[in-house]
């Protein structure tokens, strides 16, 4: 700290909002330098303040204890932080694949129909054609399985077509929790249809593990398990 700043204090919020942004995300700091660093910005609660403390969560430390519990903290404040977070957060989300923890507080603060807007248009503006892109379409669609929202159900059905297989799992899992025919049948779909053989074995476990009547489509379901399953005359698949 120079001279100046010791005797009137830094009187640059900027200046101070990158210092303790550069302390939190500074992986070999101690752990209680990224505490006091959240603090600080927790403190400031401006945009720029919350948007620099958001970028905790692009970082992982070593333990997983204690990159867990940093990052908990962090969620709490800015869930603490209320409508100031909203705007952050949603940008945040738009172009980060750590959306875990920022969901949540989302959440927290104004509820799922708002949280669904700003994940499904995250969804909507990711480019999976590359890596990086992939690798957010994949946080984008995990984090869609916790929702229960007509919305989330429509865009995991859309997901069902994607090109990634590990894609179509997480559109699989997540519609699984879904009642009605019209997600039997895109089960029955994945099972028989010119599919992987990961996903089609993927397809047909989900549907060991939750009980879904495939009757509807016992002919073409039948054809396309492959030897470590059977449909039964009840229309449920079984291991064997």
């Amino acid at each position: 700290m120079g001279l100046f700043d010791a005797l009137f204090g830094n009187r640059d919020p900027g200046k101070q909002i990158d210092k303790a942004r550069k302390r939190l995300t500074d992986r070999y700091r101690q752990t209680y330098e990224r505490y006091e660093a959240m603090d600080e910005l927790s403190r400031l609660g401006t945009a720029e303040a919350l948007t620099a403390l958001l970028q905790r969560f692009t970082i992982r430390v070593d333990g997983p204890t204690v990159d867990e519990e940093e990052k908990t903290y962090c969620y709490e404040l800015l869930r603490k932080a209320g409508d100031a977070a909203l705007e952050p957060i949603e940008a945040f989300v738009q172009k980060s694949t750590a959306v875990y923890f920022p969901l949540r507080a989302l959440r927290d603060i104004t509820g799922d129909d708002r949280a669904v807007d700003v994940l499904l248009k995250a969804m909507n503006d990711c480019d999976p054609g590359y890596h990086e892109g992939l690798e957010r379409m994949r946080e984008i669609v995990s984090n869609l399985r916790d929702f229960q929202h007509p919305r989330v159900r429509d865009a995991l059905h859309t997901l069902l077509d994607s090109r990634s297989d590990e894609i179509r799992f997480f559109a699989l899992d997540g519609l699984s929790s879904y009642p009605g025919p019209e997600v039997i049948e895109a089960f029955a779909k994945r099972i028989a249809e010119d599919e992987s053989q990961r996903v089609r074995a993927f397809a047909a476990e989900i549907a060991v593990q939750q009980g879904l009547d495939l009757s509807p489509f016992a002919e073409t379901v039948r054809a396309g398990l492959g030897p470590q399953y059977r449909l039964g005359d009840d229309g449920l698949v079984v291991r064997g």
